[in-house]
């Protein structure tokens, strides 16, 4: 079986949002033995559409689309796969039922434009989604399958786990799939691959890694007649893998390094704050999302352009400025733990110490202190700020687990 992927929207032509919804369906679809012979874009025009789905529907055994299943008159992936297959669509008094039942579990009157998400096709059936409004389609049309799926990754990601992916493996022969992917941090790919070089190459399990902002992600896919049975083709895999590196081993599956990270905390009941110059204040963000925050965070300092603590401004730090910053947010907010992430100093970059556009993170406690440094040569500021809280929250999570501090 050969299968085509579809993104739909302007915001993918104008290169507003990156399309990340086809690459994790690819790496979904690789498990279950189907390949992807096509991957396209596609704007929210419905002759574009329409076209692109007749063309996908004669190569291809299997039509993948996202996006394009919101209310908005924009929305046309419905009425463009509508008129590809030459069928009408009609609402579904269940679906609708479903549909208002959600409006009013959240307190709303559902607008008269919602209903077009409750329509379907005579070859259609819908696809649930726990969390959004729009369902998808699963069309079957003289032998071929199009699956229209939303948007948005979370909603995406929840549909392919339960719905979607354990259908196609059964459709394409290969059972039922099981995923264990371990999350390391502190080795490259390069260096991975040759420690876990006997474990790449094999069919089942299948391993793959991947780079991401928070490390190295490693990614096991077993099959089996059953779950239960495809989980235990993962298991002797995974040991090898923990047995060979485990110290860099920080999380699976879902978790993420501030959830660790606050977790970790509330075990050791300690707590946590932070001063930041060049994340300003997303690395408060991210753990004013964890659960149970309340239990570990105390707060944090964000700095404009002047100085938190006499003689240190967050935009001329060093290594030592790192740690007494650190102190400053730990005595400020009467926590356990100080956190600073600020950008070196332009003396020390000059001084050829540590280059420009680099990070200190520093880190205090009663048990010790600990400096990293990161290296983010780009000038986009909002792309310096995600990935110098991202590292922060790592290396915190890191010097934690090796009670560095």
């Amino acid at each position: 079986m050969n299968a085509e992927i579809l993104a739909i929207g302007h915001e993918l032509l104008m290169g507003e949002i990156v399309d990340t919804n086809s690459s994790y369906i690819a790496q979904q679809l690789a498990g279950t033995g189907i390949t992807v012979r096509w991957m396209s874009h596609v704007g929210d025009d419905i002759d574009h559409l329409a076209d692109a789905v007749r063309r996908g529907l004669e190569r291809s055994d299997l039509l993948i689309s996202t996006g394009g299943l919101g209310p908005t008159s924009d929305d046309l992936t419905r009425e463009a796969v509508a008129r590809a297959v030459g069928e009408e669509m009609s609402v579904d008094p269940d679906i609708l039922a479903w549909l208002r039942d959600v409006f009013a579990r959240r307190g709303m009157e559902m607008p008269p434009t919602n209903i077009k998400q409750a329509t379907l096709i005579p070859s259609a059936t819908s696809i649930p989604n726990p969390n959004g409004t729009a369902p998808g389609w699963w069309v079957e049309k003289d032998g071929k399958h199009l699956v229209l799926l939303p948007g948005p990754p979370r909603e995406i990601r929840q549909i392919w786990e339960q719905t979607v992916g354990p259908r196609l493996a059964s459709m394409s022969g290969t059972g039922v799939i099981a995923t264990r992917t371990l999350k390391t941090y502190g080795l490259s790919e390069g260096g991975l691959d040759e420690i876990l070089s006997s474990l790449f190459g094999r069919e089942n399990p299948y391993l793959g890694i991947y780079a991401h902002t928070d490390g190295i992600h490693l990614r096991m896919i077993g099959r089996g007649p059953d779950r239960s049975a495809a989980e235990k083709v993962i298991e002797p895999m995974e040991a090898e893998i923990r047995r060979l590196i485990g110290d860099a081993i920080w999380g699976a599956d879902d978790d993420t390094p501030a959830r660790r990270a606050g977790a970790l905390l509330v075990e050791r009941k300690q707590t946590l704050a932070v001063v930041e110059g060049a994340s300003a204040g997303t690395l408060a963000s991210l753990l004013h999302a964890q659960p149970g925050r309340e239990s570990f965070f105390r707060g944090a300092l964000v700095p404009g352009s002047g100085p938190v603590h006499a003689g240190h401004e967050p935009a001329t730090v060093d290594p030592d400025g790192a740690i007494i910053l650190a102190q400053l947010a730990r005595d400020s907010l009467s926590a356990d733990v100080g956190l600073s992430v600020t950008p070196v100093s332009r003396d020390t970059a000059e001084e050829g110490a540590t280059p420009a556009g680099s990070v200190f993170i520093g880190m205090v406690s009663d048990a010790g202190t600990h400096v990293a440094t990161g290296h983010f040569p780009r000038r986009n500021a909002e792309w310096v700020m995600q990935r110098s809280a991202t590292m922060a929250i790592v290396e915190l999570l890191s010097a934690l687990s090796s009670n560095r501090i």
